[in-house]
């Protein structure tokens, strides 16, 4: 069976990025198809057969791929897969899954989230990400985006969600079932220190829709160590909330920029645990806390809830609010944890799960052969 891979574009590493390197890892010889690589902000692809689009003709550094928008379904009609492929698996959460395919190659979508901009965050997108006089307009297209992305997932064969949330929005915006594989987490990787340091972290972009703003008025409230890891066009107002003099004390907050992955690792393995106020997708870095002995206080959305178990694995908050946030660390704060415990909950979401799980679909998509497929 001959596989090849497709990713919709590789310009930051995150949680997406990390399933298509274990995916890749379980087929090292199958092409990667994307529309672009930003090798200045992501970096070298050694040893990757990866094969883009023409919008990597266009400037795509510094964020500037966001312009690009109207131009993805074209460059995935465009985007041709190899004739004599089996099966590609795509990584998606927007256009990639609309790539040109042989007639006998059946497509597989391990699915990130529906086009985010285009459904459940469309208003969030459009008031933070547009300029106002220009929101009549990219609404229209939005619009028209839509009745694309629709067509492209009549095109999918078999779908794979990485949550339960994620399911119920292929059902709800693509009418489409999906069974449920959770990413990949390299929990050996991971060490959970018996002495625990003095502060909380926060990982994560600092962006609106992370809500980090909760995590550092909490930590303002509470006066205890928050290390905020990431860095995002939120950071400068951040750093003004953590300086107010209207909060208490001033200075227990530290902003640590980016960190490459073994300083991440050794903080969450000696903190004493984290904050996660998104509704994300998943949340992978609540798994990471887990394997790294870190109770985590989750929001209670998204896919949060299947990670963390109330009471369990920490604490889940019912209320974006930054008092309650405040509120449920101090309740983590109150017990003592169980470090073996939160590693042996971590397993749940371990790599060799995700491999086994990926190949059986991605075997018996390829046995059933291609449903019947809708024109885009």
């Amino acid at each position: 069976m001959k596989v090849a891979l497709a990713h919709e574009y590789f310009a930051a590493h995150g949680g997406a990025e990390r399933v298509v390197e274990v995916l890749h890892a379980m087929w090292p010889e199958a092409p990667v198809y994307t529309f672009f690589h930003d090798r200045g902000r992501y970096g070298d692809l050694g040893g990757w057969d990866v094969r883009t689009s023409y919008l990597q003709q266009f400037p795509i550094g510094g964020g500037l791929h966001r312009v690009l928008l109207p131009l993805y379904p074209s460059a995935a009609r465009r985007l041709r897969v190899a004739d004599d492929t089996d099966v590609v698996l795509v990584s998606t959460s927007a256009f990639i899954k609309g790539l040109r395919l042989a007639d006998r190659t059946v497509e597989v979508a391990y699915c990130h989230s529906p086009t985010r901009y285009l459904w459940d965050w469309r208003d969030e997108y459009l008031r933070d990400e547009v300029p106002g006089p220009l929101r009549g307009a990219v609404n229209e297209l939005l619009a028209r985006l839509r009745e694309t992305d629709r067509a492209f997932a009549t095109r999918v064969d078999r779908w794979i969600a990485n949550s339960s949330i994620v399911a119920q929005r292929i059902q709800r915006y693509y009418d489409r079932e999906s069974e449920v594989v959770y990413p990949p987490v390299d929990v050996d990787t991971f060490t959970a220190q018996r002495d625990r340091g003095d502060f909380w972290v926060y990982v994560g972009r600092l962006s609106a829709y992370k809500r980090a703003d909760i995590a550092v008025r909490a930590f303002a409230r509470l006066g205890m160590r928050l290390v905020v890891v990431g860095d995002g066009r939120e950071r400068a107002a951040l750093e003004s909330i953590a300086r107010d003099s209207s909060l208490r004390p001033m200075g227990n907050i530290t902003f640590a920029g980016r960190l490459d992955d073994a300083t991440l690792r050794q903080l969450l393995g000696a903190a004493r645990g984290l904050i996660f106020p998104a509704e994300d997708d998943f949340g992978i870095v609540c798994v990471e806390a887990l394997a790294s002995g870190a109770p985590v206080v989750a929001l209670a959305a998204g896919g949060a809830p299947e990670i963390v178990r109330d009471g369990i694995d920490g604490a889940l908050v019912a209320t974006a609010d930054a008092d309650a946030f405040a509120d449920a660390v101090l309740r983590v704060e109150q017990r003592a944890w169980d470090v073996d415990e939160l590693c042996r909950s971590a397993r749940r979401f371990d790599v060799s799960r995700f491999r086994d799980r990926i190949r059986s679909v991605v075997d018996d998509a390829h046995a059933r052969g291609r449903r019947t497929r809708g024109i885009a």
